[in-house]
């Protein structure tokens, strides 16, 4: 009867342990997956924030790689260098490349980008696709659209 009872008790040790881990298991799962919202959040946040100054402020610059601002007609060095690092949502981000892509089109010229951000401190990181439009040679390129392509990675 005793080597029953302690069989019995032992597997109810057992599982209860099994599902404290599960438990613990989950609540980390849980809180990874928070920190990759709060990371997509911000870095969203950051890519509109840039798109907006791209829009407002610098539209020559859409068509031009980010290793060629600096020397664009359309901005100073230090305009451009600003673009390429800011704060959106109480965290820092920095702008890790901007490539463009051109497409001639009857009446214009349709562009899309892909920028790639990157929160401070190496934080996570994601790709956002950029599309624009100039209406003619001497135009200045509009913003029509700002999509997210997923994040690259994730910091704990």
């Amino acid at each position: 009867m005793v080597p029953l009872a302690l069989s019995v008790s032992l597997l109810l040790v057992l599982s209860s342990l099994s599902l404290k881990a599960l438990a613990l298991q989950g609540g980390s799962l849980q809180a990874l997956q928070q920190r990759r919202r709060l990371q997509e959040d911000q870095l969203m946040v950051a890519a509109q924030q840039l798109a907006g100054q791209l829009q407002r402020h610098h539209g020559c610059l859409l068509p031009q790689a980010d290793h060629a601002w600096a020397s664009a007609a359309c901005a100073t060095a230090g305009e451009a260098q600003a673009l390429r690092a800011g704060v959106a949502a109480g965290q820092g981000w920095r702008l890790l490349h901007y490539r463009p892509g051109l497409s001639a089109t009857e009446g214009g010229t349709r562009g899309e980008g892909e920028l790639l951000l990157q929160l401070e401190g190496g934080g996570g990181a994601a790709a956002f696709g950029l599309q624009w439009w100039r209406p003619g040679p001497d135009g200045s390129p509009q913003l029509l659209a700002l999509r997210e392509r997923g994040l690259r990675q994730v910091m704990p």
